[in-house]
């Protein structure tokens, strides 16, 4: 994996601890440590959306002219989701777990520091980081990120559809 990723690092393309599903032809990644609920939440669209599961666990995001696309892997980590196919991302939704639902938009530095302690950054490669840190940029400046704190439950959602979609 890390020999592919030092190799489309180059192309504009990021790696992401995350789980991407696709709904109404559009990819929504949910971001956040391990074991926050990445997969039960892409479980939770499957059920209540039919959402496609395209990744669990590993996620690559290539940037391509005006659009960002979230692709599936054949890693998968500790989810068995792993399809062979890519669709438009359309929001980045970091996940914390809560007793109550609640999602709001986040800006500026909250988002960096959101959506940055989930990219895995190419140390090993000379430049890795300015390339990371670039198309990483472009995705921040491009895409809305927002962050759920949820209970693992269809309202939660139900909220985040709404969001996203309305």
């Amino acid at each position: 994996m890390q020999l592919f990723y030092a190799n489309v690092i180059k192309k504009k393309v990021l790696q992401l601890h995350a789980s991407i599903i696709e709904k109404n032809a559009y990819g929504i990644m949910f971001l956040g440590p391990s074991g926050i609920g990445k997969t039960t939440q892409a479980e939770l669209w499957n059920k209540f959306c039919d959402a496609l599961i395209i990744n669990g666990d590993i996620v690559f995001v290539e940037e391509k002219e005006n659009v960002f696309l979230g692709w599936g892997t054949p890693w998968h980590g500790s989810s068995p989701y792993c399809e062979n196919t890519f669709v438009p991302v359309k929001a980045l939704v970091v996940l914390k777990q809560a007793s109550k639902n609640s999602i709001r938009e986040l800006d500026g530095g909250e988002k960096v520091k959101a959506v940055s302690e989930s990219v895995f950054y190419p140390r090993w490669l000379e430049n890795g980081m300015e390339l990371c840190l670039e198309t990483l940029d472009h995705l921040l400046s491009s895409l809305p990120v927002y962050e759920l704190s949820c209970r693992p439950d269809e309202d939660a959602v139900r909220l985040t559809e709404k969001t996203i979609f309305n």
